[in-house]
């Protein structure tokens, strides 16, 4: 890369951290122009357009980083998160499949992967990853909470119940409907095993 298209980039970073999107477009838009295989230029643009929600902007973006850098993680992560919003979820995990196969060290690749299985359902597949994300990072509490979701889902309620208590002495703030969700489970699954004891 161009040490001017460098500058450009630097510049559109500043702005991407000011909050100030369109500027951040226009510095990353005029790092592409000077150097059009800067896969770093189309990636962050991307960031920017998603930001502003121009979410076809931003998957179109994407493309082109990959193209020019196949083994570019955070564009096939940040696709994966868009496809994810866009409730595209076959394409989301493929591309955060990817993205963990380039760099496997990094929890976000997990994470995103795990949230589209529970929207998906496939709980067995969400614990996996969450329990990679909490390998990688224990202290992630959002992960530890995501995992107390797939198992409700799985009906592994004291797994759950454990799980949140592990988020919530972590500093996340559990979403109360959760939790009566999870106590009434226990408390109906508890009263069913007093009834017809094994």
């Amino acid at each position: 890369m161009s040490l001017s298209a460098k500058a450009l980039i630097i510049a559109g970073v500043l702005f991407l951290k000011q909050g100030n999107f369109t500027a951040a477009i226009t510095e990353f838009t005029r790092a592409i122009e000077v150097d059009r295989n800067n896969a770093e230029g189309y990636t962050d643009r991307a960031l920017a357009y998603v930001k502003l929600r121009k979410l076809t902007e931003a998957i179109s973006d994407t493309t082109q980083a990959i193209e020019i850098n196949p083994k570019d993680a955070i564009a096939y992560y940040l696709r994966g998160t868009i496809y994810y919003t866009q409730g595209i979820p076959a394409q989301a995990i493929v591309d955060f499949s990817q993205s963990i196969a380039i760099n496997p060290k990094v929890a976000k690749g997990y994470m995103g992967r795990a949230l589209t299985y529970l929207r998906e359902n496939n709980a067995n597949e969400a614990i996996s990853d969450l329990t990679k994300v909490v390998e990688i990072n224990p202290n992630y509490a959002r992960a530890y909470f995501n995992r107390a979701v797939g198992y409700y889902q799985l009906k592994q309620y004291d797994k759950a119940w454990a799980d949140v208590h592990k988020a919530r002495g972590l500093g996340l703030t559990v979403n109360p409907d959760f939790i009566a969700a999870l106590k009434k489970a226990i408390q109906t699954r508890n009263h069913a095993h007093r009834l017809y004891p094994m």
